[in-house]
């Protein structure tokens, strides 16, 4: 996939989320289009996956391109942002990245939402 059709899945999943749910996270749009398993996700969640990274089906360098797009187009169409805390069953910080850089780890904890968000029935 190249890079232009990859950033068209990206918006339109991130649209098709927060249109549906009021919100979307970087979480969701990897399970979503097919490069995280939703299995593996539950795992890290348990702890049992050091970097979540490692198990994404995606390129470093698409990850981060995909990061970039979503940040990119919420602040395109007006969606808000603020960072969710994820946790382990112990109350302990999950990773995200091998790295564990704190701006990317900010942004692979972002949500995308909408001025309606928590308002919806």
């Amino acid at each position: 996939m190249n890079d232009k059709d990859l950033e068209k899945k990206i918006k339109d999943e991130m649209d098709r989320e927060v249109e549906e749910s009021g919100f979307s996270t970087p979480l969701k749009v990897l399970v979503a289009l097919k490069f995280l398993d939703d299995g593996k996700v539950e795992e890290w969640k348990k702890g049992n996956i050091q970097a979540l990274e490692r198990v994404i089906n995606l390129g470093p360098q698409k990850v981060l391109r995909l990061l970039s797009v979503m940040s990119a187009h919420a602040k395109k169409n007006g969606y808000k942002v603020k960072r969710e805390e994820y946790l382990d069953k112990n109350g302990n910080a999950l990773q995200f990245s091998r790295s564990n850089n704190d701006v990317i780890e900010g942004q692979y904890s972002a949500l995308y939402y909408d001025k309606f968000f928590g308002m919806r029935d």
